[in-house]
């Protein structure tokens, strides 16, 4: 009905500007009136067959419609599954206490033999083999 419509007023607007440009005034009126009058039935033309693609888009939009509804019924009904298996996190250890930094170790005393090591530096008894601090072979007492 739309292109009908168009195609009617584009006529009664190319009668216009025919009309228009027979006069010295009008002229600039008329070659208005005539491009709209030869847009609107173009236009017109080509809105004759919109029923039926309207109908031809309603159709294919109820039918995605009707397929989106199966799929979300599908998928409603299907079985529960147990989720999937997520390994703990690894162990970390706990942040270190507000009080201070880091404690330092306890200061190495000496026996009273004074056997020193000389890797590390530690002080050892005369009888010991090994440095009590580094582990390390002591050289022989001699």
């Amino acid at each position: 009905m739309a292109g009908v419509a168009r195609i009617v007023i584009g006529a009664v607007f190319l009668l216009i500007g025919l009309v228009f440009l027979l006069t010295i005034i009008g002229f600039l009126f008329g070659l208005v009136a005539i491009v709209i009058g030869v847009v609107l039935l173009a236009s017109g033309a080509s809105a004759r067959g919109d029923r039926q693609r309207m109908l031809a888009q309603q159709t294919q939009t109820n039918q995605l419609l009707q397929q989106q509804m199966q799929l979300a019924a599908m998928q409603a009904n299907r079985p529960v599954y147990p989720p999937a298996y997520y390994p703990t996190p690894p162990y970390t250890a706990p942040p270190p206490p507000l009080g201070g930094g880091a404690a330092s170790p306890p200061p190495f005393e000496t026996p009273s033999g004074q056997r020193y090591c000389p890797s590390c530096g530690g002080g050892n008894a005369t009888a010991s083999a090994f440095c009590e601090r580094c582990g390390k072979p002591l050289p022989s007492a001699g």
